[in-house]
């Protein structure tokens, strides 16, 4: 008895030692910069193992200009990134690309669009924490425009300090802003603009886009009470920046955040099963509160994929499971979701050429389909340049300098 009750307060004495988990807190200082200027991201709270993305949507001004460009110098990260993920788009744009510089070593990529949209997707190895010496994003507008939007989303599994900052100083922009999102987990963390100079344009254009309201109603017809119509649901649609996942709902089905706050931010998965195989990335819906009811449709494009057997999984205390699903025509494979969080195209690790590949069947919603991003080939010096590309991003240009 006195053994139980000498635990009993040995326990309690260590849980008073114990101090609680602190919140996640990521901040960006100072709020407006000059061109050479240091930024700092500081962050305290993130646990190693944690899943950290950042999105930067901004709008660049390019009137009377036949190119953009920005760069970065000395760029410091404290903490590595495993199995990282950076995308980048950019439009109405002829070609855009990111150029990276350590030492003697160059690397640059480079894409030509057919559409107006250039979209740039890079798997990473292992980034170890260190510092990039130069980074330079870069682009043409197409003739004409007055600015381009500029999306870069990058995300990974944080391992290192759970607090410290992130520096770099800019040159090359006198003025210029961004809608910096920071978020872990797939929750939003930080939700701010920064500006560089004296920008006149300050509101970047952000995914995703609702329709405006139809034109005005009819009004009432013939005699009697006068009825007041009712507006139609908008549909809201929502892509990952690389194409592969596009989640459809309609306005007044969502519930726990609001239309223009839903992102599909590409992600790295843990604790996946040894039987199965993750075929694109793991996507997560967020916020990750959000929830929809009716049920939205969230389709992944299987454009390059080769497997006999894929099937669409969700992450959800701590396993994953197989979420029913059906093709979208023959190239996309759907199903229907009643919340945001993680979700993943899979299939099984080993699988008989004879097996049957039909995936388990239920109802959704019609599919937009998104083209896919095409992917550039993974190289071990541009590891790096992409998490600086990431961090430049989230003070975007207005305008070269000359």
């Amino acid at each position: 008895m006195r053994f139980n009750v000498l635990c009993l307060i040995v326990l309690s004495l260590l849980c008073c030692l114990v101090p609680g988990a602190s919140a996640v807190s990521i901040s960006i200082s100072p709020s407006q910069i000059q061109e050479g200027d240091t930024i700092t991201v500081s962050y305290s709270g993130l646990s190693n193992g944690s899943v950290f993305a950042l999105r930067m949507e901004s709008l660049v001004d390019v009137a009377g200009e036949t190119s953009f460009t920005y760069q970065a110098n000395q760029v410091s990260m404290p903490f590595g990134l495993n199995s990282p993920q950076v995308v980048l788009s950019a439009s109405p744009v002829t070609e855009a690309g990111i150029e990276a510089s350590e030492g003697e070593t160059i690397k640059r990529i480079t894409q030509i669009s057919r559409t107006g949209t250039v979209s740039i997707s890079q798997s990473l190895g292992n980034l170890p924490a260190g510092t990039m010496e130069l980074i330079k994003a870069f682009g043409t507008p197409e003739e004409g425009v007055d600015a381009v939007n500029v999306v870069l989303e990058f995300s990974g599994v944080k391992m290192g300090p759970d607090s410290g900052a992130i520096t770099f100083s800019l040159t090359g922009i006198t003025d210029g802003s961004a809608h910096v999102i920071a978020l872990v987990d797939g929750n939003i963390v930080t939700d701010q603009t920064i500006l560089v100079g004296n920008p006149t344009i300050t509101t970047p254009t952000t995914s995703p886009t609702t329709p405006p309201p139809s034109g005005g109603s009819g009004g009432s017809s013939g005699g009697g009470a006068t009825e007041t119509p009712t507006a139609a649901p908008e549909t809201v649609t929502v892509s990952s920046l690389d194409g592969i996942v596009t989640l459809e709902t309609v306005d007044d089905a969502i519930d726990g955040a609001a239309p223009a706050d839903l992102r599909i931010i590409r992600s790295t998965p843990s604790g996946v099963p040894d039987e199965w195989q993750v075929l694109a990335g793991s996507y997560i819906i967020s916020p990750s509160a959000a929830t929809f009811d009716p049920a939205a449709a969230l389709s992944f494009n299987l454009s390059g994929v080769n497997a006999t057997t894929p099937f669409i999984a969700v992450y959800r205390d701590g396993a994953w499971t197989v979420v029913p699903s059906r093709y979208e025509g023959e190239t996309r494979l759907a199903a229907t979701v009643s919340s945001g969080g993680q979700y993943a195209l899979m299939a099984y690790a080993a699988v008989g050429a004879g097996d049957d590949t039909t995936p388990v069947e239920t109802e959704t919603a019609p599919m937009t389909t998104t083209e896919a991003a095409a992917t550039t080939t993974p190289a071990t010096a541009w590891g790096t340049a992409g998490v600086i590309g990431a961090l430049v991003v989230a003070v975007a240009l207005r305008r070269q300098r000359p």
